[in-house]
């Protein structure tokens, strides 16, 4: 009765919830139906697909929240392709889409809800094409996907744009890697998917659209009800929630390779190899005893879903127990008597070798992770600890042995978290990048002009007959201090972006002067005076890694005084306590709003309008400091006098350690 109680209380409690939310009109609709039909895009992560007849992406785990709220289930329509979806929806075969953005065309025969998602429109090209600022004014050859509404907003807004149908994302994304048009055009989410999946280093995204894709629920036009009870379920889904989702999907992350149950693997393991001695040594007189140990470890090792062996070094024989004929799909008849070797991928074999002999040499123990094909051709990713339980009277290895186990889910996690984070890092550094050409643009025009002029003055003289060695020689040395200048810029641009394999000391000014060398154009022509406290000569970081994070905080300080009229100040503190380096960063640009303050660090959250920036920079900086330095950052409104005036800004803190 009590578990009866168990399983029937949450149904309860979330159907007295739904009826709290709606009216007694919405809830008797519901009632009656008890399901609704959903159709979705089938191929368009990350945002949603059909795979192998599961819904999966954003849009799943969003409709999990409304089955929540609205007690009601919610059954996915498998289709092959989105115009297959907008088919069966004209013939009321589906109830709902779980994603769509309303356009008139499918106004006679959906109506809509509010929109739960908002996604940035970008183009995508070759590797080697140039970043864009006005994709509007682009007169090649673009794709996108027939059927999707942005692809009918577009052409209706800018009927000059190049535009031709492909029959998805994968068709289009690859038509531009074979060069057959110039670019694809979809949305931010999808297309950085994708690349990072199978076209890293072929393709980037080099610009985007002022407009963004509005996408809620589409509801069958005879189901007008349902419209506001999903704007009802919308409005209930929590912030938290909603930033859940996003991480899951789109944020970075930088992760460690960890060992969560080394521990446990380790005490099992020694548990093993502690009885195996034990009852070997007591053999005659504890038959019943090792009987019983036997019994438990082998629950204790069924219940870890833990694979053994044992190998006869001598013999090349491997002794396995069940485990790893699971994990393969190989009978034990198949594997045993057979050196497990042989079975690992063989990329993979060179270190598994070299692991098991510096284990044999005495030189460290043995634990490697490495991959193995399974007989259906999938791979495995195993987790394979052990060591040498016996040897001969020379001190020769006999046997060694050990535990495996199936990591694959978890390491397809982490490979895919690495994709993300890759993606997300490029993304940080194209927009990076786009800002700094901007930059070097404008300090370029003084040794240009310098180099013009000096060229024009040599031709006019020459040309009167005018022109003396010692004009010739002045000129010259114009145009050579004008070109080794621009050539630094071009070396300083290019030393930003090489990652830092180890950290190395760097004087503090050099620190503040390499983060604000590609601002210098903002800051004077913003007429922004910087104010240095430098109490320490110089730190240990990884120089490249730092600037970055420092340039995000410099750039979003000059960004928020660009609306104060009077005098415009940035406080730069470099100082250290005993075991931490400690840089203010502060503003005198009256302050972050209270309601903004707990998000500045969120993913693609920005106060900016949305042609000026991505949300990304100051959500990279605070990855760069925790995950890499080991650091923390930190920001709060402050109030202070300079000068004999009273200010209030910004004030971003960053602690790192010293041997971080």
């Amino acid at each position: 009765m009590k578990k009866l109680v168990y399983l029937i209380l949450p149904l309860m409690v979330s159907f007295l919830y739904a009826k709290s939310l709606l009216t007694k009109e919405e809830v008797s609709f519901l009632e009656k139906h008890k399901e609704l039909k959903v159709c979705i895009d089938p191929n368009w992560m990350p945002l949603e697909k059909n795979e192998k007849g599961k819904h999966v992406g954003m849009s799943a785990d969003y409709l999990r929240l409304f089955e929540k709220s609205l007690n009601i289930k919610m059954t996915m329509v498998p289709t092959k392709t989105w115009n297959e979806s907008l088919k069966l929806g004209k013939n009321k075969k589906c109830d709902i889409f779980s994603l769509v953005m309303p356009i008139e065309e499918r106004k006679e025969f959906l109506n809509f809800s509010k929109p739960y998602l908002e996604i940035p429109l970008v183009l995508a090209t070759k590797d080697n094409e140039v970043f864009i600022d006005d994709i509007t004014e682009v007169t090649k050859t673009m794709g996108v996907v027939k059927g999707y509404a942005y692809a009918e907003v577009l052409k209706d807004k800018y009927p000059n744009l190049n535009l031709v149908y492909v029959e998805n994302i994968e068709d289009g994304l690859q038509k531009v890697d074979q060069g057959k048009i110039f670019g694809f055009i979809g949305i931010l989410s999808t297309i950085g998917y994708n690349i990072q999946k199978k076209y890293t280093g072929n393709l980037k995204i080099v610009g985007k659209f002022n407009e963004k894709l509005n996408l809620g629920v589409g509801i069958r036009k005879d189901y007008p009800i349902l419209v506001e009870i999903f704007n009802k379920a919308i409005d209930n889904i929590k912030y938290e929630e909603h930033q859940l989702i996003l991480n899951k999907w789109l944020s970075i992350k930088y992760e460690k390779v960890t060992y969560k149950y080394l521990l446990e693997i380790v005490v099992v393991f020694f548990l093993i190899l502690g009885i195996i001695i034990f009852v070997n040594r007591k053999l005659s007189n504890e038959i019943q005893k090792r009987k019983r140990i036997e019994s438990h470890l082998k629950r204790v090792i069924k219940g870890a879903k833990l694979g053994t062996w044992t190998w006869h070094i001598n013999e090349d024989k491997n002794v396995i127990n069940n485990r790893l004929t699971e994990i393969l799909g190989y009978t034990k008849e198949e594997l045993s008597n057979k050196n497990h070797l042989l079975f690992i991928v063989e990329e993979d074999r060179a270190f598994v070798n070299k692991a098991l002999e510096e284990h044999i040499e005495g030189k460290q123990p043995y634990e490697v992770c490495y991959r193995m094909l399974a007989k259906d051709g999938s791979i495995k990713w195993i987790l394979s600890n052990g060591s040498i339980v016996k040897k001969d009277n020379e001190g020769n290895p006999l046997i060694m042995a050990g535990i495996h186990q199936d990591v694959t889910e978890s390491k397809k996690l982490e490979l895919e978290l690495k994709r993300q984070n890759e993606f997300i890092v490029q993304q940080s550094r194209q927009a990076a990048m786009g800002e700094m050409l901007e930059n070097i643009a404008h300090q370029w025009r003084q040794p240009l002009s310098v180099i013009t002029t000096s060229a024009s003055g040599i031709k006019i003289k020459s040309e009167l007959s005018q022109l003396d060695q010692k004009e010739l020689f002045e000129f010259m040395n114009e145009i050579i201090k004008s070109g080794m200048y621009l050539s630094q810029t071009i070396e300083d641009f290019r030393n930003f972006f090489k990652k830092d394999k180890k950290e190395r000391n760097i004087l503090s000014t050099v620190l503040i002067e390499k983060s604000l060398q590609f601002l210098k154009s903002k800051i004077k022509n913003r007429e922004i005076k910087v104010i240095t406290d430098i109490q320490i000569k110089e730190l240990v970081v990884y120089e490249n890694e730092f600037i970055q994070a420092l340039i995000n905080v410099f750039s979003n300080a000059i960004d928020a005084l660009e609306k104060v009229e009077n005098k415009k100040y940035i406080f730069v503190t470099i100082k250290e306590s005993k075991n931490k380096y400690i840089i203010e960063i502060k503003d005198n640009a009256k302050g972050i709003e209270d309601k903004v303050l707990p998000r500045i660090f969120d993913p693609y959250f920005t106060t900016k309008h949305q042609s000026q920036g991505t949300g990304i920079g100051l959500y990279m900086t605070k990855e760069i400091i925790e995950k890499h330095f080991l650091g923390k950052i930190e920001v709060t409104n402050e109030d202070f006098n300079y000068q004999g005036n009273s200010y209030t800004g910004a004030c971003f803190k960053i602690k790192i350690p010293k041997n971080g």
